[in-house]
């Protein structure tokens, strides 16, 4: 019988037990932390600062508030499923304009990201104490609680991951197609989140086809269906590009890509990432970034857990599927290197904070390989010490990070520097509409003004902008007579348009123009009364 075989059986020969009471405390405890994190950083204004969370809400509200609701409104960069599933909370006003209707997606990853963590460490160990070592050093991470009660779109990511180890865990325990096609599902909604749910789908594939002792045959029957079920979200997305945009992979090289980003930064600026083109200077940023996000002590137990996986032989490939959780690193470096994705933390140069939430990512990782040191080859006594110290390490670790308080969280100063809501030229563009909007339709670039209508409340039907293809193509023969107000800033679409068709502009007047260093150009401009 092969090793896999073998540890399937003695997975099945040992269950661990668990009872209905202590489940319940389980989930109760769960959802005590979840709901807390939200009510905690939501009631000190703390919820909705990532510029990119504000931009979340937006693309979710625009699914069904715009000129032309629905499929119209999805965009190249952001793949889509996050927005869809906000977009129902995001119609309510309130939820629309507090950020929540994104944060009760968050939280509700976070839920079932902790609860199946816990039952993967669980079965992975069968051992109820390196479980819970396992969901407390998830529960007790401050970075992953605050971002629990943002509108962004790590937690759901997060979510997806740990439903793909954990299906690809039971199948290759018991051998079922019912697993293998759960985590496949879930690899096909994760690609639909992030791009590094694409970079999950080869390793998950590699593991598929040589978890189990079977015949070639039923591996290659195996890891194909796998791979077309969960590669089909990749798929889906590159027909939306060739089809919406012209161009398969828009999302990489196109005008609101990270690529396109870069080189106007390079032409304008010629500042260089300077993680640009080399795998050790990430590494050492990516690192950098955990201890800030994660803390020193998980880190530490997380590696002395990854050996203690190297050397238990007997175990060793009973818990292979843990491996997949150590993907994110090898995806954040790669992106920094080659794929312009910048990473700044505050201890290296720019010395600044920028993309730090990305180092969350690797939190399942770093939740699971603590539970390996719990073995059941340690003598009780030892264990016993062990459950006692593992824990109080991870409680010190929050307590460390939580005592500068909450403002000072490394994600949530991540927020705070980087707020668009905070910009004089976005406070300028808020202060003038509050006081001359009079209820006509704005042309506005999407995106780039994406304070303005949460804050005073205007509908994005209100709103004109090149998501509205239809409508868009025909401004070079004039705008319509229901547009009563443009905004303009240097360099964004609507500037552009302006630019190459003046005439079609010429019944605007100039209402309000202002110049922020640092920040570009800020245009106002009014129809002229007839």
């Amino acid at each position: 019988m092969s090793e896999c075989g073998s540890g399937a059986t003695e997975f099945a020969a040992e269950p661990e037990k668990l009872s209905i009471e202590a489940g319940a405390g389980l989930i109760a405890a769960i959802l005590f932390v979840a709901l807390g994190s939200l009510y905690f950083f939501y009631t000190r204004g703390l919820s909705n600062l990532y510029g990119d969370g504000v931009a979340h809400v937006e693309g979710a509200r625009r699914l069904f508030d715009s000129l032309t609701p629905g499929y119209l409104e999805t965009g190249s960069a952001w793949l889509p499923l996050f927005h869809i599933l906000a977009s129902p909370f995001a119609q309510n006003t309130f939820l629309w304009k507090t950020g929540l209707a994104g944060s009760l997606i968050s939280v509700g990853a976070f839920v079932v990201t902790a609860w199946f963590l816990f039952r993967l460490s669980l079965e992975m160990n069968r051992n109820l104490g390196a479980a819970v070592l396992s969901l407390a050093v998830f529960l007790l991470c401050p970075s992953m609680d605050y971002l629990a009660s943002t509108p962004l779109t790590e937690p759901l990511a997060i979510m997806w991951v740990v439903l793909v180890v954990y299906g690809l865990y039971r199948y290759q325990q018991s051998g079922q197609m019912l697993p293998l096609a759960g985590a496949a599902t879930a690899a096909f909604f994760g690609s639909l989140t992030r791009y590094d749910g694409w970079y999950l789908l080869l390793f998950a594939a590699v593991f598929v086809f040589w978890s189990r002792g079977e015949n070639w045959r039923i591996r290659f029957w195996r890891v194909t269906l796998f791979s077309l079920i969960s590669g089909f979200g990749p798929v889906l997305w590159l027909i939306h590009n060739a089809y919406r945009y012209g161009n398969v992979i828009d999302f990489y090289n196109g005008p609101h890509s990270a690529k396109a980003f870069y080189a106007h930064q390079l032409a304008t600026t010629a500042f260089r990432f300077p993680t640009d083109g080399s795998f050790l200077i990430s590494a050492r940023y990516y690192l950098a970034d955990l201890t800030l996000v994660i803390g020193v002590w998980p880190l530490v137990l997380a590696l002395l857990g990854l050996l203690a996986w190297a050397l238990d032989a007997r175990e060793r490939s009973r818990r292979a599927a843990a491996l997949l959780f150590l993907v994110p690193f090898v995806f954040y470096v790669q992106s920094m290197a080659h794929a312009a994705i910048p990473i700044y933390v505050p201890t290296l140069y720019p010395f600044t904070y920028y993309n730090l939430r990305y180092g969350i990512e690797m939190l399942p990782a770093v939740a699971i390989f603590p539970s390996f040191l719990i073995s059941k080859r340690l003598a009780p006594r030892v264990r016993t010490v062990l459950l006692a110290l593992l824990p109080c390490t991870i409680v010190v670790q929050a307590v460390t990070l939580l005592s500068v308080g909450p403002r000072n969280l490394a994600v949530v100063q991540e927020g705070l520097v980087n707020n668009p809501c905070h910009s004089n030229r976005q406070q300028r563009l808020i202060d003038f509409f509050r006081d001359h909007y009079d209820g006509r339709a704005i042309l506005v670039a999407a995106g780039k003004w994406p304070c303005m209508m949460p804050e005073l409340g205007i509908p994005f039907v209100k709103t004109l902008s090149e998501t509205n293809t239809p409508y868009w193509k025909k401004l070079p023969h004039g705008a319509p007579g229901w547009v009563g107000w443009i905004i303009r800033g240097n360099d964004d679409v609507v500037d552009e348009l302006m630019r190459a068709y003046p005439q079609a502009f010429a019944d605007f007047d100039l209402a309000e123009r202002d110049q922020f260093p640092g920040e570009g150009t800020l245009e106002i401009y009014r129809r002229r009364s007839r």
